[in-house]
């Protein structure tokens, strides 16, 4: 016992020195000894990806892909060795090592290095918890719905208090997150309102949790979107939002409110009414203050037969993507370079839910709570 603690310390020291290949031999030496957790000290190494990266090409997918071969369409790059990492955290995990459990169990329900198998990466995490790892109860939650079947009201108030609880970085909302993932299409959607607004707002939680996709690949997100030549079609998902026929807010720094049809075009189930301004983190080449469309979503059919086959055609949709009466959408016909950006009103309550920039600095500086300022909604 003595020596495997004296030789994973001695690795740790030399780890911390940031000589790898020196810790690593300490490392070994212990894990031939069966101490655990030199095993999962080499796994943390090769995952880490500073020690012994792997090469990786994309020139099998392009032989595949047949045509000629440019020097510029084959890349190389290099990757953390997750094989190597992996089978050392199931040498530990066959010695019923806490910690190669949970990290493997992670590993292999989130597909991180290796294809996702939840019901093996859960496997792992069950054993982790009844060898004492109190921890993974939470994570067990993020890969297992608990099936409890809510009425939509009841969904309402669980989704009210899984933000309140994620928000203040509470623990109790992985049991809510679970009960969240068990309801249906439509509610799981109104799950991805709030997933979308907190990501844009730089509440840092949505990494955690995340939000579900229909069978067909199809996001449950209140908006998502499929880029073309130089258009967008920008779909929305009327179930994610709490009113029947919800108002949104469009902005863009190229957009005319007077004259929308330069950059939107193909209304379908969605017509604009009015106008507004609000203010919400700079973003790409929009800044604070937003003059914005409202647009109003759902109502009837608002394309024709000619017109819609043209939208299909151009961005290859699939029934989901358009046939749904949930479903509304347009198309964006933006310049070469500009920035845009979606938000959902409630009140005078503003929740980013999409944006993107083409040619502008992506990047926020800051957050905070965004505003409405004026809203006019046209008879």
């Amino acid at each position: 016992m003595f020596k495997k603690r004296w030789l994973y310390n001695k690795g740790l020291a030399l780890e911390k020195e940031g000589k790898l290949e020196e810790a690593y031999k300490e490392y070994e030496k212990g894990a031939h000894l069966n101490d655990p957790k030199a095993m999962v000290a080499i796994a943390r190494l090769y995952i880490i990806g500073k020690f012994r990266p792997v090469t990786k090409s994309n020139l099998g997918d392009v032989l595949l892909g047949g045509g000629p071969i440019f020097p510029w369409s084959v890349q190389n790059w290099e990757e953390p060795d997750y094989e190597s990492g992996i089978e050392w955290l199931k040498k530990a995990a066959d010695l019923n090592d806490p910690k190669a459990l949970s990290v493997l169990g992670n590993m292999l329900s989130s597909g991180v290095g290796v294809k996702a198998d939840i019901e093996k990466g859960l496997e792992y995490l069950y054993k982790a918890a009844k060898k004492g790892d109190i921890s993974v109860k939470k994570d067990i939650c993020l890969y297992r719905p608990d099936g409890k079947s809510l009425s939509d009201e009841e969904y309402e108030k669980c989704l009210s208090e899984f933000v309140n609880a994620a928000d203040s970085d509470d623990t109790g909302a992985f049991p809510l997150y679970a009960t969240l993932k068990s309801g249906t299409d439509k509610q799981q959607a109104r799950f991805g309102y709030e997933i979308m607004a907190a990501r844009n707002a730089g509440r840092g939680w949505d990494e955690r949790f995340k939000a579900s996709y229909l069978p067909s690949g199809i996001p449950l997100f209140p908006a998502a979107a499929k880029r073309g030549a130089w258009q967008t079609f920008v779909r929305f998902d009327l179930n994610a939002f709490k009113e029947k026929y919800p108002l949104i807010l469009v902005s863009s720094d190229i957009l005319d409110v007077e004259r929308p049809e330069y950059l939107l075009e193909s209304f379908h189930r969605a017509e604009v009414v009015g106008t507004a301004e609000y203010v919400s983190p700079e973003f790409g080449w929009l800044r604070e203050k937003k003059k914005a469309l409202v647009i109003r979503l759902g109502g009837s059919d608002t394309l024709d037969g000619q017109a819609l086959e043209r939208v299909k055609r151009d961005f290859y949709l699939i029934p989901d993507e358009y046939e749904p009466d949930n479903v509304a959408f347009f198309v964006e016909t933006g310049e070469k370079e500009y920035s845009f950006e979606i938000a959902g009103i409630t009140d005078n309550k503003v929740d980013v839910l999409w944006r993107y920039t083409i040619g502008g600095s992506d990047r926020v500086d800051h957050y905070f709570e965004p505003q409405l300022t004026e809203l006019t909604i046209n008879d």
